[in-house]
């Protein structure tokens, strides 16, 4: 090999490695799951040339699953499709491998850390050129280590963010965590135009139950309580607990004509809620709430405080209409 070509080959090399540190740094600053998958997934392809990145993680309880969606809207959710969740992956080795079409070539890269297998990182180019046996892996087997050091440190990081936004009770968003979904979907919706539905409720006669069956009872109603909402709403809505047995329900694109139907199947689930007391008798439970569906706008600034305290106006008229009673708060 001539001086001219080892020369040029020694500059390629420390201007990759410039922009492999560079890189690194960028990952290692990343606090929050749209921070690091947006630099993976997006980034990594645009400042290394490379046509398409996905990546597979071993996720067999589907924790970082559930973490990801809790952490990103809807929009910032599309980053999940470049994203393989598996029960069990098969250990793979730093070479490369046969991609999808249309890309011609493909890099495989495991992610370890600690000696756990994590998943793997998988590169794909056009460039037919690109990834061949035989070649040399070192910088990009030490990106790997890299990414796989920060997913675990992401992954902790969220959890502390989570447990700073969760009611420790219900396991639901508290005040402050329903406040910040509020307001990511509220700025979706100024930029979108898009559509969400508000809804407002608590548990009928709540501190008589607190009286006759004991506390215990009471939260038992409460855990049930959001367990059954759960198990009636889409993974994407929020379910909060602002305090007592007040709750509120965000759903994001829940249309104005769907809302009713939504209100009366909520409600009717609540009613069916199965919850025992410490003798094991059975306590009837039911709601009063109220609902709304919300178009934001540009230049509209209507905050969280503002359209709970509209709902809870309705909310007492369905409380004086006798209780166990939804209703639809008046634009």
């Amino acid at each position: 090999m001539e001086l001219k070509e080892l020369l040029e080959n020694a500059r390629r090399n420390e201007a990759l490695l410039q922009r492999l540190q560079a890189f690194e740094l960028q990952l290692l600053s990343a606090q929050s799951w749209l921070d690091f998958l947006t630099l993976l997934l997006e980034a990594l392809p645009s400042q290394f040339e490379l046509d398409a990145v996905t990546l597979k993680v071993c996720d067999a309880e589907g924790v970082l699953k559930a973490s990801m969606l809790q952490s990103l809207d809807l929009e910032q959710g599309t980053l999940l499709n470049q994203i393989e969740f598996k029960a069990c992956l098969p250990m793979v080795k730093a070479e490369p491998i046969a991609p999808p079409p249309p890309w011609r070539t493909g890099l495989g890269l495991p992610l370890i850390r600690n000696g756990e297998y994590l998943g793997q990182l998988c590169l794909y180019s056009s460039n037919s050129d690109r990834f061949q046996n035989g070649m040399a892996t070192d910088f990009m087997q030490h990106l790997a280590a890299v990414i796989a050091a920060c997913l675990i440190m992401v992954k902790q990081s969220e959890e502390q963010s989570r447990l700073a936004l969760t009611d420790p009770l219900t396991a639901t968003e508290n005040r402050r965590g329903f406040e910040r979904s509020y307001q990511r979907e509220w700025s979706r919706g100024q930029r979108q135009y898009h559509v969400f539905a508000m809804v407002l409720l608590d548990i009928d006669h709540f501190k008589k139950v607190n009286d006759i069956h004991g506390h215990g009872t009471g939260d038992r109603v409460l855990r049930q309580l959001c367990k059954t909402l759960k198990g009636v709403m889409r993974p994407t809505d929020h379910i909060g607990r602002l305090g007592g047995e007040e709750f509120a329900l965000l759903l994001p694109g829940c249309q104005p004509d769907q809302l009713e139907m939504v209100a009366a199947r909520i409600q009717q689930a609540i009613r069916d809620m199965d919850v025992r007391n410490d003798d094991g008798k059975q306590v009837p439970i039911t709601s009063s709430g109220s609902y709304l569906s919300v178009t934001p706008r540009p230049h509209q600034n209507l905050g969280l405080a503002d359209l709970l305290d509209h709902l809870d106006g309705y909310l007492y008229q369905a409380k004086g209409k006798g209780r166990d009673c939804f209703i639809h708060a008046a634009d």
